[in-house]
């Protein structure tokens, strides 16, 4: 999916609500509800007054969010995308879709308006702290407005912590259901009170928050993707990904893309290792041109890095490296180890580990 408004391809792309496991605190996972019998889709999430997108990388989140704030714009509502790493350094500077004088002019209204947060893990990469400041200074900035403004915050699912980061957000962007009063007629569909009465009804800790996730590609969305990317001949191509059971290479828009790309490329799909390799060596260039241009790196050195990252969380036996959560996460003292171990195993013996990799 692109970033210009005209070339971003409009697949439906619909939800699944998440729940919280039951392991304690922080170290707590998200996990997908499949009790719903219908699929949830964005005109259902632009009613709620708060959401969490979660999901991985290469999802499409990002796009997806900026295209629907975008769509509401254009229907001449008020709405806003922000970088929310940008919201510490300067605030005026964190707006891509709407502009300050658009904000203020919103918030001297009355009018209800939709605030759309991109990204929880993006603002962590400088410092930990930093998505909790940026929820704080959002929180002061909208404190007027936060019972007409509807929000909407994404991230990857392993950089949300389940906790903390909840109640950070219900604390700092609190929400409160109206108070029905005795006799009151019903309100018109997509009023307040019927978000209200929606919210009530969930039985579900997170409230007001809904915590969702994108489901993955299929069917007509996968062949509407491929036919946009530049696919003449889609029953050729689905039936190679058929063949060469790749199909977990086409559930997500940016694995999907790369597979379409090695079959532009080759006129094939090769084998799941070709685009394993293929996907690999386009992940480590890095696509953000500013970053590129701020922190060089060559191509061998990265590589080189994952070869040693790989082999470390291999040999400890660990699928993620985990960010302690500070004192609020009462199995940090585990995790802390766990980091000392891969640090360990990185920078003592880089030439062993490579070898294992190459």
């Amino acid at each position: 999916m692109s970033g210009n408004f005209n070339d971003f391809i409009d697949l439906d792309r619909t939800f699944r609500d998440l729940a919280t496991s039951d392991e304690d605190g922080d170290e707590a996972k998200m996990v997908r509800l499949f009790a719903r019998n219908a699929s949830t889709r964005w005109a259902d999430l632009l009613a709620e007054p708060r959401v969490i997108v979660l999901a991985e990388a290469g999802s499409g989140k990002t796009e997806e969010i900026r295209h629907i704030c975008r769509r509401q714009r254009a229907e001449g509502k008020p709405a806003f995308f922000l970088r929310i790493e940008h919201v510490i350094d300067e605030f005026e500077t964190s707006f891509e879709e709407g502009d300050l004088e658009d904000f203020e002019a919103w918030l001297k209204s009355d009018d209800r308006g939709w605030l759309f947060l991109d990204s929880v893990d993006e603002a962590r990469l400088r410092d930990p702290k930093d998505f909790e400041r940026a929820i704080r200074r959002i929180g002061k900035r909208i404190e007027r407005a936060l019972q007409r403004t509807h929000i909407v915050i994404t991230g990857r699912m392993e950089a949300w912590r389940p906790t903390t980061d909840l109640l950070l957000c219900r604390t700092n962007l609190r929400w409160e259901a109206p108070a029905k009063e005795p006799n009151e007629a019903p309100a018109p569909q997509g009023g307040y009170a019927v978000v209200a009465e929606r919210v009530a009804k969930r039985e579900n800790k997170h409230a007001p928050f809904r915590i969702v996730t994108l489901e993955d590609l299929h069917g007509v969305q996968v062949e509407a993707f491929a036919i946009a990317k530049g696919v003449t001949d889609i029953k050729a191509f689905t039936k190679a990904v058929e063949r060469a059971e790749a199909w977990p290479f086409t559930t997500r828009p940016l694995d999907l893309a790369e597979t379409i790309e090695f079959w532009n490329d080759y006129h094939r799909i090769g084998s799941r290792f070709d685009l394993m390799k293929s996907s690999i060596a386009k992940r480590l260039e890095e696509r953000d041109q500013d970053r590129a241009d701020a922190r060089p790196i060559a191509v061998d050195r990265i590589r080189e890095g994952a070869r040693l990252v790989a082999a470390a969380t291999t040999l400890c036996q660990e699928s993620a490296i985990r960010i302690p959560d500070g004192d609020k996460n009462t199995l940090g003292h585990v995790d802390k180890w766990r980091s000392q171990s891969l640090m360990q195993a990185t920078s003592t013996k880089p030439r062993k580990l490579s070898a294992v990799l190459s």
